[in-house]
């Protein structure tokens, strides 16, 4: 990024429109999935039925986030809309009253997909802030799905869902700390493609 250049004149000389309401908006949506996040991880360890209405915050924090996710590449945005999307279709198709190992299978599938977009997030955020949180979060979402997959026990998920939420909120916290539509650190992120 050029020296004295804000990214509000990078991205009005390349023909983005995003004003500083997308980059709240964006933030809302983190704000959704750390709440959800927590949760979705206090009803399952008390084994609460309801522990649904934390992954559905969850999954549409991860949805806003991605529909206001500001990358210079266009691929990436949309492959990570797609993943989150996709996945939550599919999510939405398993509750058909079809046989319960198909539903199962697509519930998976979909919820990989949805992680996949939620990773992609803060693997974007991880890459131009450095934020180890980030990182971490893009790992675990991978081992989660194994996890349902491998249907570990409630203790060990419990466990790893209380370690996410935690990364999650520290996240979160440096997140919203940033000043509205902050520049890469490193510079590792370049000018971005005209008209995103």
């Amino acid at each position: 990024m050029e020296e004295g250049y804000s990214l509000e004149r990078i991205i009005a000389e390349a023909g983005i429109h995003y004003p500083r309401s997308y980059d709240i908006t964006y933030r809302i949506g983190y704000v959704l999935q750390s709440t959800g996040l927590l949760i979705f991880t206090a009803l399952y360890i008390f084994r609460s039925p309801f522990s649904l209405v934390g992954l559905i915050i969850f999954e549409s924090g991860i949805a806003l986030s991605s529909i206001f996710l500001l990358v210079w590449k266009a691929a990436i945005k949309r492959f990570i809309l797609w993943c989150t999307f996709f996945g939550i279709a599919l999510q939405l198709i398993s509750l058909l009253p079809l046989p319960i190992p198909f539903n199962a299978g697509v519930f998976i599938i979909g919820l990989a997909l949805t992680l996949a977009g939620g990773a992609g997030l803060t693997g974007k955020e991880a890459y131009c802030f450095g934020f180890i949180e980030g990182w971490i979060i893009l790992l675990m979402y991978p081992v989660i799905v194994f996890m349902i997959m491998l249907s570990s026990g409630h203790d060990i998920n419990a466990v790893v869902f209380v370690i996410l939420s935690l990364m999650h909120v520290s996240f979160l916290r440096k997140k919203l700390k940033q000043p509205l539509l902050k520049s890469c650190e490193t510079n590792v992120c370049g000018l971005p493609e005209k008209k995103i």
